[in-house]
């Protein structure tokens, strides 16, 4: 039987194609309206509901490179995408649907053998990275699926009872056998498989406070692990696991939630490919009852199977049961942690220290005693940081006069936590309170060269005195974070802090992907003056200087200026919000990373917006020009004006 997208490509386009260039031949907006994507599980796009805005919208032939028309696109009455409709391999038949959320593209099918039916399905931008393999209308398989998404299709599928759409995000026992797991792991996710049903049913019956519009929140879990590649073990690759992550759902549109509600404990998940899946089924946990320990895992099986290895796995039940009292914890105080009354921070963190604390005491390796112990100093940290924890510095320094890792953490946390609350007090001097900050630092760096947190306290230092103006003391620190520790991310940016304040004079080498795919380089503009602007929309004095620094694009453009933006924006999403509201006309690059992104590590970025002006000739003439005003007063003197043409006209 053929689907109704079918039937509605079958009546638009088979042996058509040149009928799309006739306007005549363009279908109606309800036709396009009503052409749904074949996976309807987990697909959020963009559709008018009331009948103006449905008449508002347009319907608009698209042209390839080659001006020949292949298929249709739907726009709004503001001129946002909806929908895409396109034959993108030019034989006569529609292959590609994309559906759009805010004006970008989100969702996208795909007719890659040319049967007529999507066999691809793609979430793109704000919706995700995966790409699902259909059949029969529905996702069979995975070809890309990061944690975080394999953890929201798992409660959806949860929450409908969806057993197949389940089983794409658990690991089979073939697939595990592929990596290399002990066969005693493979066993129990064969056992495990045969009774997932009944499995299922009791994770529903589990699930305190869901409802059938309850809706994935997030995933929580500690860093992923790496197990190595081991002929002894039986490992063919490296494997990447999460250990004991956690799946918090919640109320759909941001409602509150109740107060009590169940979340998922994942034991385990891998990655298998390009997609990560579950070794086990995820299970409830619900806040009000005694936590079961996690026993087993890959791991535990590795361990077990290694020559001299102990015949029962080793498991800790203490540690598991003080982990998932912390989880229960941090789910139920969610509000406070993240509330701006500091009163009841003060009182999350100061609880939440005697929970880290028992899950120290049970932890059994020095790895995870030193993790948990950090917590404890942030935890710390954070509430003497509100002002209503005092007795927080004396906890501190008695774990500083430990002299162990925990102790060089905590006294690293000691000066940021004391800078901070002296800068909250009335009446204080910013001046003096950063010159103490900064003599601390020095202190901690003396005391503790090798320590952990030495590149950070160098990095500070060091941007500290670059914001002063004091330069010589700045590349002092920079090139001692740099030579000290260089494969470390700080002394990877301090290596290219000290390249920035030396480009002045040299060509700049930048260039990095646009935002619709296409490569931006600098070098490609000499003959311009350029200049280059680091900024990210969370940074405030950008945005308030970004309505001038358009005026100055204007005025100069006709007479050979540039610019190029790199946002260094965690997520190109909030740059995507941003450009939909106040559009720039200059090129922009973006690269995942934020503040760590690629570029921002190569020239040492510490504040935004850092602006470097390059001239015609390609090299460097300023590489610290902070707002529009002095941009403006630099291309005064820098770029030549014909006689008798005014600057900014044609």
């Amino acid at each position: 039987m053929r689907s109704p997208r079918t039937l509605m490509v079958a009546a638009w386009l088979l042996g058509l194609a040149p009928a799309f260039a006739s306007a005549q031949s363009l279908p109606g907006v309800k036709d396009l309206l009503g052409l749904p994507p074949i996976q309807k599980k987990g697909v959020e796009f963009e559709t008018p509901a009331d009948a103006a805005t449905i008449d508002a919208c347009k319907v608009e032939t698209v042209y390839s490179a080659q001006k020949k028309a292949i298929g249709w696109a739907l726009r709004d009455g503001q001129g946002k995408l909806l929908r895409k409709f396109i034959d993108s391999n030019g034989n006569g038949v529609m292959d590609q649907w994309s559906f759009y959320q805010d004006g970008f593209e989100v969702y996208r099918e795909s007719d890659l053998n040319n049967d007529k039916s999507p066999d691809e399905s793609r979430w793109l931008n704000t919706a995700g990275t995966r790409i699902g393999v259909l059949s029969g209308g529905k996702v069979a398989s995975w070809k890309r699926i990061s944690a975080e998404e394999a953890s929201k299709v798992f409660v959806q599928a949860l929450i409908a009872g969806d057993l197949a759409l389940m089983e794409t995000v658990l690991a089979t026992p073939e697939e595990l056998e592929k990596l290399g797991v002990p066969k005693g792991e493979i066993e129990q996710v064969a056992a495990a498989a045969a009774k997932r049903v009944e499995q299922v049913k009791t994770a529903q019956k589990g699930l305190i406070g869901w409802n059938s519009q309850s809706v994935w929140n997030r995933l929580d879990g500690t860093m992923p692990h790496l197990i190595p590649a081991d002929p002894g073990s039986g490992l063919a690759s490296d494997l990447l696991l999460y250990e004991n992550a956690v799946i918090f759902a919640g109320a759909p549109n941001g409602q509150a939630s109740p107060a009590k509600m169940a979340f998922l404990q994942a034991p385990e998940m891998v990655r298998i490919g390009e997609a990560w899946k579950f070794v086990e089924l995820p299970r409830p946990v619900d806040v009000d009852k005694p936590v079961v320990a996690i026993e087993g895992g890959i791991r535990s099986w590795l361990f077990k199977s290694e020559p001299g290895g102990p015949n029962a796995a080793p498991t800790n039940p203490r540690m598991e049961a003080a982990l998932n009292a912390l989880a229960k914890y941090d789910a139920a105080n969610a509000q406070a942690a993240s509330g701006g009354d500091k009163r009841e921070l003060a009182k999350f963190h100061r609880d939440r220290i005697g929970l880290l604390g028992a899950v120290v005491k049970a932890a059994s390796g020095a790895d995870e005693q030193l993790n948990y112990g950090r917590q404890i100093v942030d935890s710390l940290g954070a509430a003497i940081q509100t002002g209503f924890f005092p007795q927080g510095v004396a906890a501190l320094d008695e774990l500083i006069a430990k002299k162990d890792k925990v102790a060089a953490y905590a006294a690293f946390r000691k000066i940021a936590a004391e800078f901070a609350l002296k800068n909250d007090e009335p009446g204080s001097n910013p001046l003096v309170n950063q010159k103490k900050w900064m003599a601390d630092l020095k202190d901690f760096i003396d005391k503790n060269p090798k320590a952990d947190e030495a590149p950070d306290a160098l990095i500070q230092l060091a941007s500290a005195h670059e914001f002063n103006a004091e330069e010589d003391e700045a590349r002092k620190f920079y090139t001692l974070l740099s030579q000290t520790f260089p494969a470390s991310d700080a002394g990877k940016k301090g290596a290219g802090a000290l390249r920035r304040l030396d480009l002045v004079g040299k060509s700049l080498a930048l260039k990095g992907p646009g935002l619709k795919g296409e490569m931006v380089d600098v070098s490609s503009l000499q003959g311009k003056t350029v200049m280059v602007a680091f900024w990210a929309t969370w940074a405030e004095p950008v945005k308030r200087d970004m309505p001038e620094l358009t005026k100055i694009y204007q005025k100069y453009r006709p007479n050979g200026f540039e610019i190029v933006g790199v946002s260094l924006d965690n997520d190109r999403a909030d740059l995507d919000r941003f450009l939909k509201e106040n559009s720039l006309s200059w090129p922009e690059i973006f690269e995942p990373g934020g503040m760590e992104s690629r570029l921002a590590t190569d020239f040492g970025i510490i504040s935004l917006p850092t602006m470097i002006l390059v001239d015609a000739k390609g090299k460097v003439v300023n590489r610290n020009i902070r707002t529009a005003a002095e941009l403006d007063r630099q291309l005064e003197k820098l770029i030549a004006k014909p006689p008798g043409v005014a600057l900014g006209t044609k």
